[in-house]
C-alpha cells in the first residue's frame, strides 16, 4: 500500500508531492502521469511559435529523472488512472506502454489530473492540421506542420485570451488569420474595458474577425480546410480550436462530489467529499474570496498554490487556502491586459450596487522617454466602499497595476484608502500619480 499516491505530474500534483516529502521524508510517495512529459509551462507555448521562446524544451521544468534526482520522488509516466474505489482505498490504472490494467492501494490519494480541451462536434480532430493546442505534444505537432506545409492562412475558433495570443504569434509568422467567435465580442468573459481594447487592436492589425459567427462544419478538401458558416465558407491551411477546457475527471465520476461541469468539489484544505482523497488544480474547484464559495477557475498559479496547501494538509499540517480574487493577465500585440475581482455581470448577479471610477495616466513620468498610456477602471461596492474589481489596459506591463489592485481587493480595502496609497515614484518607472491611485482618488473627491 502506497502512503501517498498522486495522480497527475504537473503544477498541483508535483507541488503537493514536494510538500509531503518535506514533511514526511520517509513516506512512500508515488506520482503517476498518463503523458510522457511532466512539469511544463503550457502558458508559454504560443511564444515558441513566434520564436520569442527558443524551443518546447525551454518550457519543461522537470523530467521524471530530474525530479527523482532533485526531489527524491518517483514519477511513473504513461500510467493512466481509469477508476477510483474510495471504499477500498484503491485505484485502477492502465499501463499505456504495456496495455495492462491493475489496482493500486493507497492511504491517501491526490487527484491532480488537470483539464482536457473541449472538442467541437463538427471537427475531426484526427485530421493533420487541426489542433487543440493544449499540451507540449500539440506544440511539437504545430511546429512540425509549419516546417512541412508552410501554412499561409489559419482559422482560430475561439477569441478568448488564448485565441488572441495565438492570433498575435501567427501574425508574427506572416500567417493571415481568420478569427471566429460565437460571442459578439473578443475576450467576452473579460471586463468591457479590455474587450474594447481588443476590438480596436484587431481592427488596427487588420485581423479577419468574425464575431457572433457560428461554424457549421469543418472538412478537408484538396489540402485546404473548409469552414462552413451561415452564411459563406472560408478556406484555410491550418485550424486551431481553442474554445475552453473541462476538468479531466470522468474516471472518478460518481465516486466523489463534483460540480455540474465535472470539477471535483474540495474545501479550502484540498479535501474532497472523501476524507482520504484530495484534489487541486484545473480538475478541481477553488475558494473565491469575494464570492465566498467554491468556483471553477483554472489557472496555473492557483494550481501551484492549492497543490501546496493540499500536500501540507495530507502530510498532517492542516492549513486553509485564503482564496483567489480572480486575477488574470495576457498579452495581445502591444497591449498588456489584466483584471482582478468581479466583472460587472458577476457584481449584478450578486445583487450588489456598485460605482465605477477610471483614469488614464502614463506608466512613467510624462516627460520621460517612451512613457506609455495606462488606463485603469475600478469597481467599488456601494455600501461598503470596498474595491471589488479592477481592469487595466497598458502598453507595457499591466501587472504592476493589477497586482496592487488585487491586494486591495483581497484585503477588502476601501476606495478612499487606495486613493492615498503610497505608490512608488521615479521618472523612469512611475509617475507621481499612477492610474490606479488616480482612479481611486476620484472617489475621495466625490
Amino acid at each position: 500500500m502506497i502512503d501517498f499516491l498522486i495522480i497527475g505530474a504537473d503544477a498541483a500534483g508535483l507541488s503537493a508531492a514536494v510538500q509531503i516529502k518535506q514533511k514526511k521524508p520517509d513516506a512512500d510517495i508515488l506520482v503517476i502521469e498518463k503523458n510522457d512529459i511532466i512539469s511544463y509551462a503550457a502558458c508559454g507555448m504560443p511564444y515558441v511559435i513566434s520564436g520569442e521562446v527558443s524551443s518546447p524544451e525551454s518550457l519543461i521544468h522537470f523530467t521524471p529523472e530530474s525530479f527523482k534526482k532533485k526531489r527524491g520522488i518517483e514519477v511513473k509516466t504513461r500510467v493512466e488512472a481509469i477508476d477510483v474505489f474510495p471504499e477500498e482505498h484503491s485505484i485502477e490504472i492502465r499501463d499505456l506502454a504495456e496495455g495492462r490494467s491493475e489496482k493500486m492501494n493507497y492511504k491517501k490519494l491526490m487527484i491532480a489530473t488537470g483539464a482536457s480541451p473541449k472538442k467541437l462536434p463538427f471537427i475531426d480532430y484526427s485530421l493533420e492540421g487541426v489542433f487543440n493546442f493544449h499540451q507540449i505534444p500539440d506544440l511539437n505537432a504545430v511546429l512540425e506542420y509549419f516546417d512541412n506545409h508552410k501554412p499561409k492562412t489559419a482559422a482560430i475558433i475561439g477569441a478568448g485570451n488564448i485565441g488572441l495570443e495565438l492570433t498575435e504569434v501567427l501574425k508574427k509568422r506572416g500567417v493571415d488569420v481568420y478569427l471566429f467567435e460565437l460571442f459578439p465580442e473578443p475576450a467576452y468573459l473579460w471586463p468591457p474595458l479590455i474587450r474594447e481594447a481588443c476590438k480596436k487592436k484587431i481592427k488596427e492589425k487588420n485581423i479577419n474577425f468574425f464575431p457572433g459567427k457560428s461554424i457549421k462544419n469543418v472538412e478537408k478538401k484538396e489540402g485546404k480546410f473548409v469552414l462552413e458558416t451561415d452564411p459563406g465558407e472560408y478556406k484555410v491551411d491550418i485550424v486551431f480550436s481553442v474554445v475552453g477546457s473541462s476538468p479531466a475527471t470522468k474516471f472518478c465520476k460518481d465516486k466523489i462530489a463534483q460540480t455540474d461541469r465535472g470539477a471535483i468539489v474540495i474545501d479550502r484544505t484540498g479535501q474532497t467529499s472523501n476524507e482520504d482523497i484530495y484534489a487541486a488544480g484545473d480538475c478541481a474547484t477553488v475558494y473565491h474570496k469575494i464570492l465566498d464559495k467554491q468556483v471553477y477557475f483554472p489557472l496555473g498559479g492557483t494550481a501551484n498554490k492549492m497543490g501546496r496547501v493540499a500536500g501540507l494538509t495530507m502530510a498532517g499540517e492542516k492549513i486553509y487556502y485564503p482564496g483567489i480574487v480572480g486575477t488574470q493577465i495576457f498579452k495581445f500585440f502591444e497591449l498588456s491586459l489584466a483584471k482582478t475581482g468581479l466583472c460587472i455581470n458577476e457584481i449584478e448577479d450578486q445583487g450588489r450596487g456598485f460605482r465605477e471610477y477610471s483614469a488614464m495616466r502614463k506608466d512613467k513620468a510624462g516627460y520621460y522617454p517612451h512613457a506609455l498610456p495606462v488606463k485603469v477602471k475600478i469597481m467599488v461596492d456601494d455600501q461598503s466602499d470596498e474595491i471589488i474589481g479592477a481592469a487595466v489596459v497598458s502598453e507595457e506591463n499591466a501587472a504592476q497595476f493589477i497586482d496592487a489592485a488585487a491586494v486591495a481587493v483581497f484585503n477588502k480595502m476601501k476606495v478612499q484608502e487606495l486613493g492615498w496609497f503610497d505608490s512608488a515614484y521615479a521618472p523612469p518607472y512611475a509617475p507621481v500619480w499612477n492610474a490606479l491611485v488616480s482612479a481611486a482618488l476620484k472617489a475621495v473627491k466625490t
